[in-house]
């Protein structure tokens, strides 16, 4: 076999509104950059530049993307990176499916995308951690010693922004914490923008005396929502009454300091984003193109300039642009003989192997995500996470990696 002469065009669909929203300018910058990278450093692919359909952006949850897939189709694309929510994405699945469009998805995490309902055909991938991989971590933050100053082990307040992920990740919770004699003490769903009467969730989580505290939601929402509980288990000499362990999802992990809360109220808080160390190289990439990612977080953007990549080495790993032969190949990549650690450097190991003879060399791309390995429903199986802790003044402190591992449930 040998290269077919035939551009990749690639679509992508992003966020405008709730938590994929905060991360759609990191998400749409690092597709940008990625796309640079491929076509003017390492001259694209098959001998032509990766073209790239006009970013979509969907501006509400659960909106139709019917019209949107058919232009794309039209438009001769054969894969598309989405960050979008889990409604929207499930409702989507079967026209992309239909169109023979690959879907590489950036954001989603939320099991219901894997129901049997949904059928993908294989044509869904996922890159960021999924609920049944968050919530593992946040059980294993759920037990420990108790004392006179912690609730019983395995007791958890939930508090989300009411949606389909925020309610996955509740029950992937449960499914791991009851079995072990845990249980969610109190919870709080509340609607996107409108976190209701704070000082009564406090109450409701002083009164649960939780071992563990899950804030799913914004910074906009954790950062009172702590101070607040914080401030209300001090006792006359300031010092706290509850040892309440505290975790944040992605959208709260940003810098505090400047931020009206009380000093060391995050002093028991971990707050959690896929992928691995960041490097100098990505870091470099996104400031040159905004300083402002420096308070903004750089989450889901290495899975966002990963997805651009993975398009690529699929396709050369297939020697095909069509879309069901790019979703087939991508897990393979990832798992292969050869490391590699970016697009050319993958590419030149199976160019090679090409021109040797027509051997066919088996690929494990490591990224900007780190090593990533995918299971049999698409989502990732082995990965990386960034935990991040913040100091007395409430500063963002540099993050530490680590693996994850989920366990088939």
């Amino acid at each position: 076999m040998s290269e077919p002469d035939t551009p990749l065009v690639i679509g992508s669909i992003g966020s405008s509104y709730g938590i994929a929203g905060r991360f759609e300018d990191q998400i749409s910058t690092a597709i940008t950059e990625a796309l640079i990278d491929i076509n003017a450093r390492d001259g694209g692919l098959f001998g032509h530049k990766v073209e790239a359909v006009e970013r979509h952006v969907v501006k509400e949850a659960g909106s139709d993307l019917t019209t949107v897939v058919a232009r794309l189709k039209e438009s001769g694309v054969t894969a598309v990176i989405t960050s979008l929510d889990d409604e929207t994405l499930i409702s989507a699945v079967p026209q992309f499916v239909e169109a023979g469009i690959a879907i590489i998805d950036v954001f989603s995490s939320g099991m219901q995308v894997r129901d049997p309902e949904v059928q993908h055909g294989g044509m869904l991938l996922r890159l960021s951690p999924n609920d049944r991989a968050i919530a593992q971590h946040y059980a294993e933050a759920a037990f420990g010693n108790a004392s006179d100053k912690t609730g019983a082990p395995g007791s958890v307040a939930f508090v989300s922004e009411d949606t389909a992920q925020g309610r996955s990740l509740k029950e992937q919770l449960e499914l791991i914490i009851n079995p072990q004699a845990g249980k969610i003490v109190a919870e709080h769903f509340y609607p996107i923008g409108s976190f209701g009467d704070r000082a009564a969730v406090v109450g409701k989580i002083v009164k649960a005396k939780p071992y563990l505290l899950v804030v799913n939601g914004p910074s906009t929402d954790a950062g009172p929502l702590l101070s607040d509980l914080w401030k209300a288990t001090l006792d006359e000499g300031q010092r706290p009454t509850l040892d309440i362990q505290v975790r944040v999802g992605p959208a709260a992990v940003m810098d505090f300091k400047d931020d009206a809360l009380q000093a060391d109220c995050l002093s028991r808080t971990v707050g959690q984003q896929g992928g691995g160390s960041l490097s100098d190289e990505h870091v470099n990439m996104m400031l040159n193109v905004s300083p402002n990612f420096l308070t903004e977080s750089y989450a889901y953007s290495q899975q966002a300039y990963d997805a651009v990549m993975l398009c690529c080495i699929g396709a050369y790993s297939a020697l095909s642009v069509k879309g069901s032969d790019i979703a087939k190949a991508i897990p393979a990549v990832l798992t292969g003989s050869e490391e590699c650690f970016d697009y050319a450097a993958c590419r030149t190991l199976m160019r090679d192997g090409l021109a040797a003879g027509g051997e066919r060399v088996s690929v494990s791309y490591a990224g900007r995500m780190g090593a990533l390995e995918l299971g049999t429903d698409g989502d990732p199986a082995k990965g990386s996470l960034r935990e991040y802790t913040w100091s007395e003044a409430n500063v963002l402190q540099p993050p530490d990696a680590t693996n994850y591992e989920v366990t088939p449930g």
